[in-house]
């Protein structure tokens, strides 16, 4: 049987007293992602991100998991991403205008990356699924290793 492959992202990113009213900023980061082959071979990676605002996370981690699925994916074939964070999904989409200019570079390498494939579609799903669930576990893993 074959599939369209298949990456799945998430990020996770802890930031400092982030349940104070009005907090913002950066915290540590890492992302967790799955590549699903059209065999449905199945590859698990993690890395950590550093000091990241949450959306700058996602898309580090939707980059890592491109760069990482142009090593084990043909690249002529159709991809599809799935993620939990809707925000990016809805820019990479291009259904809402990106006006924020510290995420603009990683929107361009994450285009960029994207490139590398006969085309990608985006899609959000919950984090309730079995997939989310899986990759939100590997970043904090991966987290973890860091803290």
């Amino acid at each position: 049987m074959s599939y369209i492959p298949k990456i799945i992202v998430d990020a996770c990113c802890h930031i400092q007293n982030a349940h104070l009213k009005g907090r913002t900023g950066k915290g540590k980061a890492a992302c967790g992602v799955l590549i699903i082959d059209n065999s449905g071979n199945e590859f698990e990676y993690s890395a950590y991100l550093g000091e990241k605002t949450p959306p700058q996370a996602e898309f580090e981690g939707l980059i890592f998991g491109l760069d990482k699925a142009s090593e084990v994916l043909r690249r002529n074939q159709h991809l599809e991403v799935w993620m939990d964070s809707e925000l990016v999904i809805k820019w990479m989409n291009r259904d809402y205008r990106l006006k924020k200019e510290h995420i603009k570079p990683l929107f361009d390498k994450a285009y960029e990356l994207a490139q590398r494939f006969e085309s990608v579609a985006y899609f959000h799903h919950s984090r309730d699924t079995k997939l989310a669930k899986r990759v939100d576990k590997l970043a904090h893993m991966e987290y973890e290793k860091h803290n």
